[in-house]
């Protein structure tokens, strides 16, 4: 705060002229605003009567507290203060005011009031702040120093001191000779130099310095004098760059020196025109880099048609004669524009006086050619694109263009020479209003914004115009020239909008809020909906409307993420109004953006659909019970034939439809009773829904049967859906005490070999279903007897397997495999056999299907498992592989039975190896990265089977942490034709090793497969080639070399094959 001895300003006169001239505010003598001027008004955005009574406080940020009265400064009687100060218009901007407070006292000395004078100072401090920046700028890119005005050092910054070699405390308070050659520091010279600057004249050019060390500097530099406040000289700062770099190069141009001091651009020509150089201010005026021109001839900067002219010849003939040329020239830029030069090309000659090189001088005048045609072009791009009117300074019209005739609808002759009041409406202020128009005008003051005026037909005409006073040589307005743009369209859709707007506020709520979510206001039409008055939600925030558990979900988060981006949201909004009751609205959200295309608030207009909702949701409810069991709450037999008939929309569309009975229901319903037995229909319910896919649906049609309807499955998809129905069905259900046990027979029916419509299936799967019941229970059965004799079959063969697993009749075999080029054995694969007591050997293929289909697979995975563990334990440095299927890895046990299999046999995990396909993956890619992770925690190695045959090999071998590669046997065997097998083959083993991984073929069955593959640096190798499945007995005594395969290739042909 600074504070200024003053008269008190309590002279009416003085106050006038005040008030013309600056804002002013008056405050009461408890400080309160009084009144206020036009010019204060208009600079803070007020009406008068929003601010009479009022305390300055008003004008300040919440922020600061220089307003509040018991933060002022205290005044001295008979003294006036002023201080800067920041403060808020009313639409919430801010300004730097410089505020003058002067008291007002009565002839007692009593303070009566305070007159405060404000001045708008934003753009002033704007322009400090960007000075203050640029000198920084400067400091960072130049070496700076400070003098005093006698040359004595005050200050330099670090790029100086690096320059000159010195440290700070060397060079300040020593005069700036220190820097200067003692020759040159003696001279007359030199002492001008100082003369000049301290007259208050700058200096600047290029100038040779001395180092510390004593070498010599140029520096490119500017003395530049500063002056405080008062005209004094204050001290002298210098602003430079190093150029002696540049100096030394250019040093055999010592002639060039000269015509830089006395031109701006230099280019030097051999005599026959080509460019030899140019300097950086030729360059730029023409927009080339030193590269592009040097070599060139001097006509690629003149217009084709001058280049090949005599005028042109004659031009050079005279330069290669000795003799110079000067004068205005006409040139061509790199992107085409002109370029105007006041030129001199100036022969320079060699110890024999022959011209030798053409060096030219020129000041590049296009800006002062230019400006005139610039000028003459911008007024007939706006009298193009505006209308414009000449006025006297009384308002008489002197000149329009077309634009504004054709705007208000006048011929040139009716307006000339009329007054301006004949384009104002009727009643739009009068005489007097026109009047003091003009004589603002006439003071040199322009007028601008929207105006009504009216066109020769008597409709309204909007113009966004300007009133521009044009001054004489003397500065005296001598007339006003109108420019203006015809909005009346831009007028008639804004009204349209506000009464769109309006009408919207009649019929519906509306809500703005800020973008944190803050209400800012609403009608009353929301206020309704919601029982709130305005008072209870402004400055809340929105959350207050919304249930407590939505708040923190991701849903209303994203909500307003998507608003605060500008994106606009709409639907159906579960609110609650203030008694606490449900309420449903139909809303949007609309953020509003700024003039920047920012948003900085939202407008949610809404519509109350809560009776709606209710009606809905009551139909709905009606619907659902008409469609559904009330004890599960499944679909009833109603539902199921709706399914059905849409699912069938034609005779060939497939469906299955299984009718399921519960075996053994009855008697727990009679023993327990009918709650019980609802509990265990419930659960059997929650059973079945969790095995159906989103497509498939299961319906209770009867006490204790249900019917499940799945479109578009495969003979093999139905049956393993049959097959987990009977495991889940089956497993117990907890009550109290006991466990309730029930099974489950099926009857299957197949749409459309069976039936094509839905009573039809219905009664054929019913019809299966007897069969089951006749069978024994727990079973399910085709309506087709082919289908119903071959299941039948797999039944029969599925028991038997049961039986096998239990009393011993499968074992295992091994295949090794081989490191490619020592043959050494580096793990085996165990196959599992079937050795059948009455049919012989069954084939894998036969029964691993169906132990999959069954469930078997589970239990014959696991002694595969453990005996391929407790077999290979004891062989020392002999990995084995265990295939494992998609449904075992299915299993929750899995990791357990690995785990526990490598406890018992002391098998250590890194000799395990698992097969899988990726088949095991794409069921469930997560759980499945689950089950891995846990697998590798116990160090088991991971094989991908039959890569290249699936769909996303490549991308499971990305994500998931494989160890082994295996090639399917079908592109081994194409390895040594032409269909592309070894191309594939050897892609293959690129990926393995880019990826890190170890790559094995298997299926090798000739020496020409195994040489290519050794050539192709395949590093391990399986096959019957080198060794057929073998019981465990031999696997021992090959490992220990007690026998040697038979039919052995060499391993070192291989390695040279």
């Amino acid at each position: 705060m600074r504070t200024t001895p003053a008269e008190p300003c309590n002279v009416p006169a003085e106050m006038q002229a005040l008030n013309r001239s600056f804002a002013t505010l008056v405050l009461d003598a408890e400080g309160r605003i009084a009144r206020a001027n036009n010019r204060f008004l208009r600079l803070f955005g007020y009406e008068l009567e929003e601010i009479v009574g009022r305390d300055v406080s008003i004008f300040a940020p919440k922020d600061d507290t220089s307003g509040r009265p018991a933060d002022r400064p205290r005044v001295r009687p008979g003294e006036n203060w002023t201080k800067r100060l920041r403060r808020l218009r009313k639409d919430g901007s801010e300004l730097w005011v410089e505020s003058h407070f002067a008291p007002i006292r009565d002839a007692d000395g009593r303070l009566i009031e305070t007159a405060v004078i404000v001045s708008d100072v934003s753009d002033q401090l704007l322009r400090t702040a960007d000075d203050r920046g640029q000198i920084e700028a400067i400091d960072v890119a130049q070496a700076v120093v400070h003098f005093a005005a006698d040359g004595t050092v005050l200050a330099a910054n670090a790029l100086f001191l690096h320059t000159m070699g010195y440290a700070a405390n060397e060079v300040i308070g020593r005069h700036h000779r220190m820097f200067v050659a003692p020759e040159e520091a003696a001279g007359e010279a030199y002492a001008d130099f100082w003369t000049t600057l301290a007259e208050g004249r700058h200096q600047a050019g290029e100038y040779r310095r001395i180092g510390k060390d004593g070498r010599e500097i140029w520096l490119q530099a500017t003395y530049s004098p500063i002056f405080d406040p008062s005209g004094r000289l204050s001290k002298i700062v210098k602003y430079a760059t190093d150029v002696t770099a540049q100096k030394l190069r250019q040093a055999e141009y010592q002639w060039q020196i000269a015509a830089i001091h006395k031109s701006q651009a230099v280019a030097a020509f051999d005599m026959q025109g080509a460019i030899l150089d140019a300097n950086a201010l030729f360059l730029e005026a023409f927009g080339y880099s030193l590269d592009e021109v040097r070599g060139r001839h001097h006509r690629m900067f003149v217009e084709p048609a001058h280049a090949h002219s005599s005028e042109y010849a004659a031009f050079w003939r005279d330069l290669r004669a000795g003799r110079h040329r000067s004068g205005q020239y006409r040139r061509i830029g790199k992107d085409g524009r002109e370029v105007w030069l006041q030129a001199t090309y100036n022969p320079i000659f060699d110890m024999n006086g022959r011209a030798m090189r053409v060096v030219k001088y020129a000041s590049i005048v296009t800006e002062e050619r230019l400006q005139q045609a610039e000028h003459e072009g911008q007024i007939a791009a706006i009298h193009q694109s505006q209308c414009v009117v000449s006025y006297a300074l009384d308002g008489t019209i002197l000149d329009a263009n077309d634009n504004f005739l054709e705007t208000v609808g006048y011929r040139y002759s009716e307006i000339l020479g009329k007054p301006h009041r004949i384009l104002v409406p009727a009643g739009a202020g009068g005489e007097e209003a026109e009047r003091a128009f003009w004589a603002t005008l006439a003071k040199g003051e322009a007028q601008a914004g929207e105006f009504r005026r009216v066109g020769r037909d008597g409709r309204d005409v909007w113009l966004q115009a300007t009133y521009s006073p044009i001054l004489d040589m003397g500065g005296r307005p001598f007339k006003v020239v109108q420019y203006a743009v015809d909005i009346t369209g831009e007028k008639l859709r804004r009204a349209d909008f506000e009464g769109q707007i309006a009408a919207i506020h009649k019929s519906q709520g509306v809500i703005t809020l800020a973008l944190d979510g803050t209400i800012l206001d609403a009608n009353d039409n929301i206020l309704a909906i919601l029982g709130y008055d305005l008072a209870e939600l402004r400055g809340r925030h929105h959350t207050v409307l919304v249930e407590p558990g939505q708040i923190e979900t991701d849903d209303y988060r994203d909500l307003w993420d998507k608003l605060r981006s500008g994106a606009f949201h709409s639907g159906l909004y579960k609110r609650r109004g203030k008694d606490g009751r449900e309420l449903w609205l139909q809303a949007t959200y609309n953020p509003v953006l700024d003039l920047d295309g920012r948003p900085f608030k939202v407008i949610k207009f809404a519509s109350d659909v809560t009776e709606n909702v209710a009606i809905a949701e009551a139909y709905e409810d009606a619907k659902r019970q008409a469609q559904h069991d009330p004890a599960t709450a499944l679909p009833n037999r109603a539902r199921l034939a709706s399914f059905m008939t849409s699912a069938l929309p034609h005779p060939a569309a497939r469906m299955a439809v299984l009718y399921i009975d519960l075996d053994r229901f009855k008697p727990i319903n009679d023993t327990y009773g009918h709650p019980v037995g609802d509990r265990v229909l419930g659960e059997i319910a929650d059973r079945l829904r969790r095995l159906l896919k989103d497509d498939q649906i299961v319906a209770r049609v009867g006490g204790d049967e249900f019917v499940i309807a799945a479109p578009n499955l495969g003979d093999e998809e139905i049956e393993t859906l049959c097959l987990r129905l009977l495991a889940s069905l089956s497993a117990p259900i907890r009550h109290e005490d006991a466990e309730l046990a029930v099974t489950a027979s099926i009857g299957i029916a197949i749409a459309p070999s069976d039936a094509t419509s839905a009573d039809e299936l219905l009664r054929c799967a019913d019809a299966a279903l007897y069969r089951s019941k006749q069978d024994g229970r727990n079973i399910y059965s085709y309506y087709s007897l082919e289908r119903h004799e071959r299941i039948a079959a797999h039944r029969s063969l599925a028991e038997e397997m049961r039986r096998g697993i239990s009393v011993g009749e499968f074992f295992l075999e091994y295949q090794p495999r081989y490191e490619t080029n020592s043959r050494a054995i580096r793990s085996v694969e165990a196959l599992v056999r079937w050795a059948h007591p009455e049919r012989g050997r069954i084939s894998p293929a036969d029964f691993i299907p169906l132990a999959e289909r069954s469930g078997l697979i589970v239990p014959l995975g696991e002694w595969i498992l453990r005996t391929a563990c407790q077999t290979v334990a004891p062989l020392d440095g002999i990995g084995v592989s265990v295939n494992v299927s998609p449904v075992q890895f299915r299993d929750d046990d899995l990791v357990a039975i690995v785990a526990s299999a490598l406890a018992e046999s002391g098998l250590a995990g890194s000799r395990l190896e698992l097969e899988i396909t990726e088949g095991v993956l794409m069921e469930d890619a997560e759980r499945a990265r689950g089950i891995i992770g846990e697998l590798k925690a116990l160090g088991v190695k991971l094989a991908m089977d039959d890569f290249g045959t699936g769909y996303s090999s490549m991308s499971y071998l990305c994500d998931f942490p494989f160890d082994v590669i295996k090639i399917d046997r079908k592109f081994i065997a194409d390895i040594e034709g032409s269909g592309g097998g070894r191309a594939v083959v050897q892609a293959i083993l690129g990926l393995g090793r880019s990826l890190g991984l170890s790559v094995t073929a298997e299926g090798v069955e000739t020496n020409g497969q195994l040489a290519l593959l050794a050539r192709d640096q395949c590093r391990e190798v399986q096959g019957y080639l080198l060794a057929r499945p073998m019981p465990e007995d031999r696997l021992r005594d090959l490992v220990a070399g007690a026998a040697e395969a038979e039919d052995e290739p060499d391993a070192r042909d291989i390695a040279a094959a």
